[in-house]
């Protein structure tokens, strides 16, 4: 019997076994059974064919050893096959008793011996439970991070309220607008967080229109204009006149976070921000003067939580999740989102398809 082959294919194989052996042998047996008992004078080949249709000795241990060849024929192939089916269905069962009981790098092992169901079975619950402990650890991850990212800004908050009752502080604008600054800071996490999760279980609707980007990326350079006038950028457009189909919302923010970015991390001169139609791809650009990111930590760019070590300390460091929200909405919109070091400025391009063609 071959392996790799459906269920009802080596049912109807072994079942066409068993019949086909059954009556051949039925057959052979009767031949050799009939010569024998007529060589020893038990019949006569006139009684044989006078008395046919009454059963004699010679015809009871015909029919005997013909059910006695089917039963174990029968017997044999079924535990054969009991063996080839129940074998994988309890390791399936002992590899989910163990991720039941937290053990969740348990795994069946294919031996490449079961029916394709079985396999292709086996193939899904391994991938299932794959799954199930990357979520898991990403959970952990995910936990571990968000709590410590929560940890300063409500230390901070805790500690200045506190200070507000006791008196240690004076009740000015500079200590409201500092508290007022963490809670935005806590609202863009709950929100970009939001997103990720949104887009990571595919629930994220995009509400796609006509979007004249080149207002868009006005309006916020203009929301921007006093954060980079502090941190001396110069913001400078070259954008083409070109409707751009994507959701608006989404990709103002994504615009949002690029260019909070480049004001948190790179080095004072100019921003310039530029659109094209190239190869029927549109692309936004985003460049600035450094000083670049290193090789090293590019592929790591747009992971949540990731963040240079030497970026923590700024003054106005943010979560980590920025980039990484910006990918999600770039991907969510079948885009593509690069980062380029490029003569040591940073550039950043979103391309998408270019659908008026």
């Amino acid at each position: 019997m071959k392996n790799n082959m459906g269920i009802s294919k080596q049912l109807i194989i072994a079942l066409s076994i068993v019949n086909f052996s059954v009556t051949i042998c039925s057959c052979v047996f009767g031949y050799f059974i009939y010569s024998y008992a007529v060589d020893l004078g038990w019949v006569s080949l006139e009684s044989l064919s006078s008395d046919w249709y009454e059963f004699g000795l010679v015809d009871w241990i015909w029919l005997f050893v013909v059910l006695l060849f089917g039963s174990i024929l029968s017997i044999f192939l079924g535990i054969r096959l009991a063996n080839r089916f129940i074998k994988p269905m309890n390791d399936l069962a002992d590899a989910a008793t163990k991720i039941s009981h937290g053990n969740l790098s348990a795994r069946v092992e294919n031996t490449h011996s079961e029916s394709k169901e079985i396999l292709e079975l086996i193939n899904n619950f391994n991938a299932m439970a794959q799954k199930l402990e990357a979520s898991v650890k990403n959970a952990q991850i995910w936990n571990a991070a968000i709590a410590h990212e929560l940890r300063t800004p409500i230390t901070i908050l805790q500690g200045r309220l506190q200070g507000i009752i006791d008196g240690v502080f004076v009740q000015d604008t500079a200590l409201f607008k500092n508290l007022l600054n963490q809670v935005e800071g806590l609202s863009h996490l709950v929100e970009d967080l939001r997103t990720l999760s949104l887009i990571d279980h595919q629930q994220l609707r995009l509400n796609y229109e006509w979007v004249n980007f080149k207002e868009m990326v006005e309006r916020v350079i203009h929301s921007f204009e006093e954060r980079l006038a502090n941190a001396n950028l110069v913001p400078e457009l070259e954008m083409v006149e070109v409707p751009v189909y994507c959701d608006q919302r989404r990709m103002e923010q994504a615009l949002l976070a690029l260019i909070d970015n480049a004001i948190r991390y790179s080095a004072q001169g100019k921003l310039k921000i530029s659109s094209e139609i190239k190869n029927n791809k549109w692309q936004l650009k985003i460049e600035d003067d450094g000083p670049g990111i290193a090789l090293q930590y590019q592929e790591q760019l747009f992971t949540p939580f990731f963040r240079l070590e030497e970026s923590r300390n700024k003054e106005f460091g943010g979560m980590g999740l920025g980039l990484a929200v910006v990918y999600a909405i770039v991907t969510a919109h079948k885009g593509n989102l690069s980062y380029e070091n490029k003569h040591s400025n940073s550039l950043f391009m979103i391309e998408m398809d270019d659908i008026r063609q």
